[in-house]
């Protein structure tokens, strides 16, 4: 309508082609500078799960973003693959452990950490599931609720990992579930448990709308040559496959290491490991991998989040109105009641 209002009165006026070209890009130059560029991330959500409001300077009245999430366990390489997918130059956009976080056992990301590209993809770094690294801070979170359920801070530390989960599962495009192990049960059954919990998007909307459920990449960091033969591969994908086979959660979008786009693909990916990871280069083979991944990405089909397409801004509120529905959640406190 803007576009449309500026060359009716372009024509009137009597502008060039070249004038009217110029009169039309104004605008638009104007809105994406009011926003200033990310050169490191900001906090998005504290480790009590209060949303902060630092991002929002950096977001835009625009509907053409993508949102990417990442979960997995402490120590896994969350934070590195991240860096390396927000840039082909600077690595260190979201913090990884050091020596002192090893020697303490301390986890480097709390809460979730944010980050949006030139290209406007939207990257969340979260905390360590099941770490327990985090108890102090789950017990923290457990006394500022207004009641509470629970006494085992076990317990809690597993249900507010779940949270992290269901949150990101109604917020994010595409979720990168990272493991540096072949596959751990367990965290294949905590998936399947945050699935269950995440909020229903179909409360006060339309019959005919589907829920929505993001892709999910499973993605193996540090794998070792083994783990890359095409027989081992294979393996991984049956068995995903054969675990996932009941799931809303889109495994099959084509997300995996194959050169060619393939709808039905299994979204696996193998990533070998870094042998200096305290450089900033990589070597080529997995900077090509990176790359590989990050277009694939990129070129991913956005399924709509809400009935109504939302702009960056918008996403940032209906962030908030989700996180209150998990906390509030009816069937998380009946779960939490019921866990060992």
């Amino acid at each position: 309508m803007v576009v449309a209002n500026i060359l009716l009165n372009c024509r009137k006026q009597g502008d060039t082609p070249s004038n009217v070209s110029s009169k039309i890009q104004d605008p638009i130059r104007t809105v994406l500078s009011t926003c200033p560029e990310m050169t490191s991330c900001v906090k998005f959500m504290d480790e009590n799960m209060q949303l902060c409001e630092s991002p929002l300077e950096f977001l835009y009245d625009q509907q053409d973003f993508l949102v990417v999430g990442c979960l997995g366990a402490q120590g896994v390489g969350k934070s590195t693959i991240m860096s390396f997918l927000t840039s082909n130059i600077a690595s260190g956009i979201f913090p990884t452990q050091d020596t002192m976080h090893h020697e303490s056992g301390a986890n480097c990301t709390i809460g979730i950490d944010f980050f949006v590209t030139k290209n406007r993809v939207i990257y969340l770094d979260t905390q360590p599931i099941l770490s327990g690294s985090t108890i102090d801070y789950s017990t923290c979170y457990d006394q500022k609720k207004s009641t509470t359920d629970f006494i085992n801070t076990e317990t809690n530390l597993e249900l507010q990992s779940l949270q992290f989960a269901a949150f990101l599962f109604s917020v994010c495009h595409i979720i990168i579930f990272v493991q540096d192990w072949f596959v751990d049960p367990n965290l294949v059954r905590f998936l399947q448990t945050a699935e269950m919990l995440k909020p229903s998007s179909t409360s006060n909307m339309d019959q005919d709308y589907v829920e929505y459920y993001p892709h999910i990449v499973f993605l193996h960091n540090k794998a070792e040559l083994q783990d890359l033969t095409p027989h081992s591969m294979e393996n991984v994908k049956e068995f995903y496959g054969k675990l996932f086979s009941s799931s809303r959660l889109q495994i099959h979008s084509g997300l995996d290491m194959s050169n060619h786009s393939m709808e039905a693909g299994l979204n696996l990916f193998f990533i070998p490991r870094i042998v200096n990871e305290d450089e900033v280069t990589i070597h080529q083979n997995e900077k090509k991998l990176i790359e590989k991944l990050r277009t694939k990405i990129h070129g991913v089909t956005r399924n709509p989040m809400t009935p109504s397409t939302l702009t960056e801004k918008d996403w940032y509120h209906y962030v908030s109105r989700v996180m209150e529905a998990i906390k509030k959640s009816h069937l998380s406190s009946e779960y939490g009641r019921l866990m060992p």
